[in-house]
């Protein structure tokens, strides 16, 4: 499953929904189509909801919906990465602006230097906003939590431009440690509430 674009980020010290949750984080498929079914509300999407007890993470799709309802002391550790694919980028404005000094060079040799220089200059411009526009499209922020059996849940999300949400590092490591917050909020409130030891006779 490829990256998904962010519906919802909510995350706080206070519940953020009606039901309660402390963490509700929902993404999309990317694209328009993905859009338009979000419209419909038929879209496939998956969501993490963390409140006080449990971690919900579903998944659902045209197919039908799965989740996994996870206590939060089956939760051993959490994740989040944040990748800039600032190498593909520059690979992207190298072959614009060379496309375009090439075709530069070409009607040079023409005679038509008014048309070169305009075609560089534009190669040049073109390469910039090329290379910018991806690089800011296809940002990637890696959130997920390891239960104590070893298995992963973890999404992929990028910026949503149509939803208009971003978020970065910052964000997710808040959401990292609030959830660890909560998983030693519910261990003391299990101390709390175990009868104490009896006393030998």
């Amino acid at each position: 499953m490829g990256p998904l674009v962010l519906k919802r980020w909510k995350a706080g010290s206070a519940p953020v929904d009606d039901d309660r949750n402390h963490v509700l984080i929902e993404g999309r498929q990317g694209g328009l189509v993905s859009w338009l079914l979000a419209r419909l509300r038929i879209d496939p999407s998956t969501t993490i909801t963390v409140g006080l007890e449990r971690m919900v993470f579903t998944q659902s799709s045209l197919a039908g919906t799965e989740s996994r309802v996870i206590p939060l002391e089956g939760i051993c550790s959490s994740y989040y990465g944040y990748h800039k694919p600032w190498k593909r980028a520059l690979l992207l404005f190298v072959l614009v602006l060379a496309g375009g000094l090439a075709l530069g060079l070409r009607l040079s040799q023409s005679g038509q230097a008014g048309d070169a220089f305009t075609a560089m200059i534009g190669g040049l411009v073109l390469a910039l906003l090329v290379s910018l526009l991806y690089y800011l499209l296809n940002r990637t922020l890696t959130l997920g939590f390891v239960e104590h059996s070893g298995i992963i849940n973890g999404i992929v999300f990028k910026r949503s431009i149509i939803e208009n949400v971003d978020i970065d590092h910052t964000q997710a490591r808040a959401v990292c440690l609030l959830v660890q917050r909560l998983i030693e909020l519910k261990a003391r409130r299990a101390l709390q509430a175990s009868p104490p030891p009896r006393k030998p006779d």
